[in-house]
């Protein structure tokens, strides 16, 4: 019987969310529901699957508050750090190798730390599917039913079948809004949410297929034991650092999954959210009579507003005759921000970069 390890993506900072994530403290260690942290949410998702092991990979600036979450769930679980963010090819590379030792072969979930899923059960009925299917040799995505035009995301492309899952045709990247809208009208087209599952020998050999150079680059990893893959003692942290430094950037989406085959993708529909801006948080958050939302009701007070979010980290925060605006207090920072202008926080965090490069 197979074991199943879930391997989870937390590296990320997530300036968009910005001052609440930053570099120091990014948006997968906080708690943006109300229910936990997204790291430690992601992991208590996946306990009723009985994994064998966790694996997270992440920064080792995260090293710390990783181990915390860990230690505060009780799965036994494995942090593969990196010396330097290469994108998800090279986060699932690294994941591979670590699992690709001895005789198992595991069936490999891999899924971001920075989702919201609401309805766990069917999230669950999700994964054993796939998983079913992971271990007869499949590529299997999790394609989230659109509710809407958005072009934020990729989408996945189901080529026509019948059953809970099907074959995919192609992967689509982000569109603009007059495709979204032919890909919701037409139907047949899902969200690609980030999360596949595959068996380690399957994901190798597409490695191995489409990115040789950099399965490659990996070979000095594959010549040390499980543990020294893990281990982050002088001689082997400067191995993984001359292969990281090498590295170009490149999503598992670009550089495995447009080009694979047997590929399958599960439609599905649990509640699922890319937290990824302000305006994707007020999706998760139970709003009061006036539309204003916070996950610390204790800590805010609504006078005269409506539509409005709050965020405190340390600060009690009171709004008073606004209307949708957005106000995060976090690491000596405060954002005040109309809801429509959520793409400008890329550009405060620059500014605030260079201000700081300044001092």
């Amino acid at each position: 019987m197979e074991k199943v390890i879930p391997v989870i993506l937390a590296g990320g900072a997530g300036t968009r969310l910005w001052p609440l994530s930053r570099e120091e403290k990014p948006k997968q260690f906080h708690n943006l529901s109300g229910e936990g942290t997204l790291l430690s949410e992601t992991i208590k998702r996946l306990m009723s699957l009985n994994p064998d092991e966790c694996i997270i990979v992440t920064s080792k600036k995260y090293e710390r508050i990783t181990q915390q979450e860990i230690n505060a769930i009780g799965l036994q679980s494995i942090i593969l750090e990196e010396p330097f963010p290469r994108n998800t090819a090279a986060a699932v590379l690294y994941a591979v190798t670590y699992l690709d030792h001895g005789n198992e072969d595991p069936v490999m979930i891999m899924l971001p730390a920075d989702h919201y899923i609401k309805d766990k059960q069917k999230f669950e009925e999700s994964l054993r599917l796939a998983i079913d299917k992971a271990k007869k040799g499949k590529l299997v995505s999790i394609g989230i039913t659109p509710t809407y035009p958005e072009t934020g995301y990729g989408y996945i492309k189901a080529a026509k079948g019948e059953g809970s899952i099907l074959p995919v045709e192609r992967f689509v990247e982000k569109p603009d809004i007059e495709k979204a809208r032919k890909y919701l009208k037409d139907g047949g087209y899902y969200w690609n949410s980030g999360i596949f599952v595959w068996k380690v020998s399957a994901i190798k050999k597409n490695f191995i297929e489409h990115m040789p150079d950099l399965y490659r680059a990996f070979d000095p990893l594959r010549k040390i034991s499980k543990q020294e893959v893990a281990d982050n003692s002088s001689r082997i942290w400067q191995i993984k650092s001359e292969i990281f430094k090498e590295l170009d950037s490149v999503s598992i989406d670009y550089g495995i999954m447009e080009k694979a085959k047997d590929r399958m993708v599960i439609p599905a529909d649990f509640g699922w959210a890319d937290l990824g801006t302000w305006n994707a948080i007020d999706d998760i958050l139970v709003p009061d009579e006036n539309k204003n939302r916070t996950p610390e009701p204790d800590r805010v007070i609504f006078i005269n507003t409506r539509n409005c979010t709050v965020f405190p980290e340390e600060k009690n925060i009171s709004v008073v005759g606004l209307e949708n605006v957005v106000v995060v207090e976090s690491g000596g920072d405060i954002l005040v921000m109309e809801k429509n202008s959520a793409q400008e926080v890329r550009n405060v965090v620059e500014m605030v970069k260079k201000r700081n490069q300044r001092k």
